[in-house]
């Protein structure tokens, strides 16, 4: 993955904002596991509406973020991802509080396997990362995630959860996906709680966390100004 862009929105280093909730979790934590050649910000979510977004390339949230808050400032969040600035998304959306969200859709966990992840179009996303293993919590299936939501047309599917259900159909979709708007920046939406949770120790090589920044600052995934199609399963 090449590291070589030196024009990021934070400076000559890529910033990165954590966006901190009352019932995150490990809050204090997130500091310590961003790559440390970049610059690292924990703001309460409340204070994003009077921040000035221009120096941020990512804003990242927890799973735990209050979705009617950021609806209220829905507008300010879509210009600063027209702008260029990025998102890291984490949770269960019930509320889409940018255009390109869906909500949260379950899948059954019977059988147990309709938990497992599997890849799809992982790229540079978690293209280092065993599929068998990354997203198990002390070998247990679920902690990762139990669902997914609709990805926008254009977005690159890169994991994908789901499959039979009792009546004999399948229920899959993308776990994971990121979409890049034209012209803008990058929204990447784990339907999960906290993905810097796998895989994502300091210790850790490869490396989750630092994969998923480094291809959403420095990749051109999904492709720019890709056609509305999806690079996923239909």
């Amino acid at each position: 993955m090449s590291e070589a862009k030196t024009d990021f929105r934070g400076g000559h280093r890529p910033h990165l904002v954590y966006v901190r909730s009352t019932r995150s979790y490990n809050i204090d934590r997130v500091g310590g596991l961003v790559p440390q050649d970049w610059r690292y910000s924990p703001v309460d979510i409340y204070d994003l509406e009077a921040m000035d977004l221009g120096d941020v390339d990512v804003l990242f949230l927890s799973g735990m973020h209050d979705q009617i808050f950021l609806k209220s400032i829905e507008a300010k969040l879509v210009d600063y991802l027209a702008s260029g600035g990025h998102f890291l998304i984490n949770g269960h959306i019930i509320i889409p509080w940018l255009p390109c969200l869906s909500p949260f859709k379950p899948v059954t966990p019977k059988p147990f396997t309709n938990w497992m992840i599997r890849p799809a179009a992982p790229g540079a996303y978690f293209g280092r990362m065993d599929f068998e293993n990354f997203h198990r919590h002390e070998g247990i299936l679920g902690q990762y995630a139990r669902g997914y939501a609709d990805a926008p047309e254009g977005a690159q599917w890169l994991c994908l959860i789901g499959g039979p259900t009792p009546d004999g159909t399948i229920h899959e979709g993308p776990v994971d996906w990121v979409w890049r708007m034209p012209g803008g920046g990058k929204v990447f939406m784990h339907n999960g709680d906290h993905i810097e949770q796998f895989c994502s120790d300091p210790r850790f090589e490869p490396n989750l966390f630092h994969d998923i920044l480094k291809a959403l600052v420095f990749t051109d995934e999904p492709v720019a100004l890709a056609p509305p199609t999806r690079t996923g399963p239909a």
